[in-house]
């Protein structure tokens, strides 16, 4: 199977993809939210969501909604969880892993992290979690520049705490 197609309680609908092998015996799958009236969330329509999910298990557990629809938790298979504003189409990372090779060193090093970023501080409840989130929520289409400038920031941090002579 290369889709699992599953109707949120929100109506939102979510659409997994089977993207193939990404490494050896792992095949990855995408992500696309579809709202009811046509907005939609692409940003993880690129990355790996999910791995090896042929019978849809993954695809059918990993989003939670909040009681009244609005927001969503997404567990990913590759180490990172993200807040969901599906009213305003807006995401935001909650926990993350950041991996950064320096040249000079030939060294890397990785993170798992909750990203703090412009002195966001937001309680959000899904079922069954309560969620500190203190990354700013961010309209999908802009979440990849917001993304980038936070990544930036935090690999000079980071090659200033671990690669500094």
């Amino acid at each position: 199977m290369n889709k699992h197609q599953i109707t949120l309680a929100n109506n939102w609908i979510a659409t997994f993809e089977n993207n193939g092998e990404f490494r050896m015996g792992a095949e990855g799958w995408s992500l696309l939210l579809q709202g009811p009236d046509g907005r939609n969330i692409n940003y993880f329509a690129d990355k790996i969501i999910l791995v090896n999910d042929d019978d849809g298990t993954q695809a059918n557990s990993c989003i939670r909604l909040s009681s009244d629809g609005v927001h969503g938790y997404l567990s990913t298979a590759v180490d990172s969880c993200w807040v969901i504003d599906f009213s305003r189409c807006m995401i935001a990372p909650h926990r993350v892993s950041i991996h950064h090779y320096h040249d000079a060193y030939d060294e890397s090093v990785a993170a798992y992290e909750q990203p703090a970023f412009k002195r966001v501080r937001q309680y959000i409840s899904v079922v069954g979690r309560h969620i500190y989130l203190t990354f700013p929520l961010t309209k999908d289409e802009d979440f990849p520049k917001v993304w980038e400038e936070y990544l930036s920031i935090r690999k000079r941090q980071l090659d200033e705490l671990y690669f500094r002579n």
